[in-house]
């Protein structure tokens, strides 16, 4: 396998109301991890985001080589899935040799939980998980505090 030196997953809201419209990014090297939140119509309740870091933690390095080993399970996909009513879920893979895998998905985040598990353990506590990684078991959560 190819040694990738950056992964890029955008994603966006797909069908909804424009108040609750957006596209969003997170970038992930074996260093740093960044995010970008863009609204379709900013508010108070709703703006944009945007944080990054930087590290050189062990740990975030061991967390990067497993989501590396994982993503056979994006560019090796061999299902075509469409849904229609969801954003798409798009991978940008760059590999030490600056070839590019390029791939949009439009199906639920639900399919790529195990790789967005293991990125949402990389995101610093004291942010929101980025939209595109949400998948069904954080709002079963959700629902289990209520």
């Amino acid at each position: 396998m190819k040694e990738i030196i950056k992964i890029v997953i955008k994603g966006s809201s797909g069908y909804c109301c424009v108040d609750d419209a957006f596209n969003d990014k997170v970038t992930i090297t074996s260093e740093s991890i960044s995010y970008e939140y863009a609204p379709m119509v900013e508010t108070e309740i709703n703006p944009k985001r945007k944080w990054s870091y930087k590290t050189n933690s062990p740990i975030f390095k061991m967390r990067y080589d497993t989501l590396v080993s994982l993503m056979p399970g994006v560019t090796d996909r061999n299902i075509e899935e469409y849904c229609t009513d969801i954003g798409g879920i798009e991978f940008v893979i760059t590999y030490a040799d600056k070839t590019k895998f390029n791939e949009t998905f439009w199906v639920p985040s639900d399919y790529f939980e195990p790789q967005f598990k293991v990125i949402k353990s990389m995101v610093p506590e004291c942010e929101y998980t980025p939209a595109v990684l949400l998948t069904s078991e954080d709002f079963e959560e959700d629902e289990e505090d209520v």
